[in-house]
């Protein structure tokens, strides 16, 4: 059987179809673009890094997180580490069955008393369960941004999808958390993106690695996507830098990618590189050169683990299922190269790889 297409959509046909312009993202995109329900999933990210050391991570889904298959079921969470390493995390659902409260033609999501909403070019997040309160309004640094239509389409008539829009790749953030009475206010950055489909993406992708970083006030998005073997492990990457609030470059189809160092992962048993190497070209005379070399794992986990039910465990492995997780620490090191002449820069960098296959090699197809 002939591998099935996969594809970072970039036709005049599919910005018509979708009704998006293709160098003006527009604030319509962040707006919810599913029913909610069976057959779909659909959520909305956003992270924070303060000043004082903490970080915050909240998501907002229409489904019970990545339960594609299953009923529509709003759930948000909020993820805080501490400085000291410690953490506070909580969950809020709406009724089982009940499709999220979302406007079509702007983000404004809610459930119970936690929010998400766009207003003159902020996004106001308030999350509130319990004797926690987290309330942050986010400013934007950068413009909107997807690569190309920011849908990538599986099968051989674009049966199936997966979206991505980044409406703040880079923020400023002011916050308030509130816990058990106790106000602490906060600054910091951030970033918020969105993304929806209509399978699982385990169905669709074997594996990836995405980062971002900030190095000397350069913003870099990069991404390794790998197609599932019936996609032929097709490469699909993504690549964005930009400086001083304008994208400097992103076309994915001059990104040249790299792995490197390369060892058998004592926790997952799968593959991973300590060295990627993302190049893009701008001309003949210059190009940008991001490499993300890893130190340490902040996690790494296999995702049977949340399975819970050793039957259910089990039976994934009877199917050959054994998807993991790792975040990774480490440094960023970024080379502009012109006119023969280079500038290296270096920070200090968070970046992950997922792992849907049960492969424990990399298979890459580049063509």
């Amino acid at each position: 059987m002939s591998a099935k297409q996969a594809r970072l959509a970039n036709d005049e046909k599919t910005y018509r179809t979708l009704s998006i312009h293709p160098s003006e993202p527009h604030p319509k995109e962040d707006g919810m673009r599913t029913n909610g329900k069976e057959g779909s999933y659909e959520w909305w990210y956003t992270d924070a890094e303060f000043e004082d050391g903490t970080t915050v991570v909240t998501i907002f889904y229409t489904k019970n997180h990545f339960d594609v298959p299953g009923p529509a079921w709003p759930t948000v969470d909020v993820d805080i580490t501490y400085p000291d390493g410690t953490k506070t995390s909580m969950s809020s659902q709406g009724s089982k069955g009940s499709v999220i409260h979302a406007k079509t033609n702007i983000c404004d999501v809610s459930i119970n008393k936690s929010y998400l909403r766009y207003q003159d070019g902020r996004y106001i997040l308030h999350f509130e369960e319990g004797d926690l309160t987290y309330h942050a309004e986010m400013t934007s640094k950068l413009p909107m941004w997807r690569p190309n239509t920011g849908h990538w389409f599986y099968g051989d008539r674009d049966e199936h999808f997966f979206a991505w829009f980044v409406a703040q790749p880079s923020a400023a953030i002011e916050a308030t958390l509130t816990i058990g009475g106790k106000v602490i206010h906060m600054c910091g950055t951030g970033y918020h993106d969105h993304n929806w489909g209509n399978i699982g993406m385990e169905k669709l992708m074997n594996h990836w690695y995405w980062g971002r970083a900030k190095v000397e006030g350069f913003d870099i998005i990069a991404c390794d996507i790998i197609a599932e073997k019936k996609y032929n492990y097709k490469r699909l990457p993504v690549f964005m830098i930009a400086k001083d609030g304008e994208i400097i470059a992103d076309d994915q189809s001059l990104t040249q990618i790299q792995r490197k160092d390369t060892i058998q992962h004592p926790v997952t048993k799968k593959f991973m590189d300590n060295h990627l190497i993302y190049r893009q070209p701008i001309s003949s005379s210059e190009s940008y050169t991001v490499e993300f070399i890893r130190n340490r794992d902040i996690i790494s986990t296999s995702l049977l683990d949340s399975l819970g039910s050793p039957a259910k465990v089990w039976i994934a492995k009877l199917l050959l299922a054994n998807p993991t997780y790792t975040r990774i620490l480490g440094e960023v090191c970024l080379t502009h190269e012109l006119n023969g002449e280079k500038n290296i820069y270096k920070a200090e960098g968070l970046w992950e790889q997922m792992f849907f296959g049960n492969n424990k090699h990399a298979v890459i197809n580049n063509n």
